[in-house]
């Protein structure tokens, strides 16, 4: 890495910090990797698997979707309107999102699944995109 490259991140980063704020990189609980089941997960061709990346994109095997807007709805809950792609088809969504007490991330009103609630577990490995 050349030396400006390195000084304008430590720059940057310094700066964040000394403003008081969170860095705007800050991973939320909801991110990462997601399957129905721990199967699901070490299958990379699963229907059943999904990921949350950089806060407000959200990967299913066949739709994606970008949040437009995230707001909290209790400790662990956020509502999201997302606007989504998928099979040849664009939509909109305005799923709620939560992490339970047991650590599985519920999905009600998603853009995928044909129930109303999806329920995941998170997967330890996962291919990343």
């Amino acid at each position: 890495m050349r030396a400006a490259t390195r000084f304008a991140m430590v720059l940057s980063l310094g700066t964040a910090l000394a403003g008081g704020c969170a860095p705007a990189w800050a991973a939320q609980p909801y991110e990462g990797f997601w399957a129905s089941t721990k199967e699901d997960c070490r299958d990379e061709d699963s229907a059943n698997r999904m990921s949350i990346e950089g806060g407000n994109r959200l990967y299913w095997y066949e739709t994606r979707c970008r949040a437009s807007e995230i707001t909290a709805d209790g400790k662990l809950s956020w509502k999201m309107r997302l606007a989504c792609e998928g099979e040849g088809e664009q939509f909109r969504s305005n799923p709620r999102v939560s992490i339970a007490a047991d650590g599985k991330l519920l999905m009600d009103n998603g853009p995928v699944g044909r129930a109303k609630r999806q329920t995941y577990v998170r997967c330890e490995v996962a291919k990343p995109r």
